[in-house]
């Protein structure tokens, strides 16, 4: 679910895709407000994050989270047409496979991070057992993903760009210094 609520968002569907998640929205309520809770929380950080990062040792001011507040608005006015357009179109599609108690707890998370100009970014983190996961590039513009199973608990993580540079993420405001003088995110996943 929470895949095509994050690609519905950065508008990555192709159009059968969408047609599918609208159809999901309109389905199910609580998947609805699901979808609608995430695009709010997308329009808060577009409006807090519309501006330069401050300059902080090889990440100077080049780094933009969000290109501009059109694409916010963009996206608000996308959201709002997905739920006025929920409710015209209706199919049922299978859409979850159920879940068994052993694997409940683990909850998928997706990580995304913009920074134009980097040949590669890697996330390492302890619940990657501090291995060095590579990201993928979503489009041109500058975002990459990846999409992770991250298993209840408090977790330490951050960006490897162009196999040096290490980066928190600038989403998250929980962060720590670890023993190597590098500054790690926090994630902490419920269970």
């Amino acid at each position: 679910m929470n895949y095509y609520i994050s690609m519905y968002i950065d508008n990555e569907l192709s159009l059968d895709e969408k047609i599918q998640f609208i159809n999901l929205v309109h389905d199910d309520t609580a998947y609805k407000k699901e979808a609608v809770s995430f695009v709010e929380q997308e329009k808060l950080l577009a409006g807090a994050l519309n501006k330069e990062a401050p300059a902080s040792g090889p990440f100077s001011p080049k780094i933009r989270y969000f290109p501009s507040v059109r694409q916010a608005a963009v996206m608000a006015a996308a959201a709002c047409l997905l739920v006025f357009t929920a409710f015209l179109f209706g199919k049922n599609y299978p859409y979850s496979l159920p879940v068994t108690p052993e694997i409940a707890s683990i909850q998928q998370h997706r990580f995304v991070i913009y920074h134009q100009g980097s040949s590669t970014v890697e996330i390492i983190g302890s619940f990657t057992d501090w291995q060095r996961i590579p990201l993928h590039p979503a489009g041109s513009n500058g975002y990459w993903e990846i999409s992770l199973d991250v298993p209840p608990g408090e977790h330490r993580y951050s960006y490897i760009l162009d196999n040096e540079n290490i980066l928190p993420d600038p989403t998250v405001s929980a962060r720590e210094e670890d023993d190597f003088g590098s500054i790690n995110s926090i994630l902490s996943v419920e269970a």
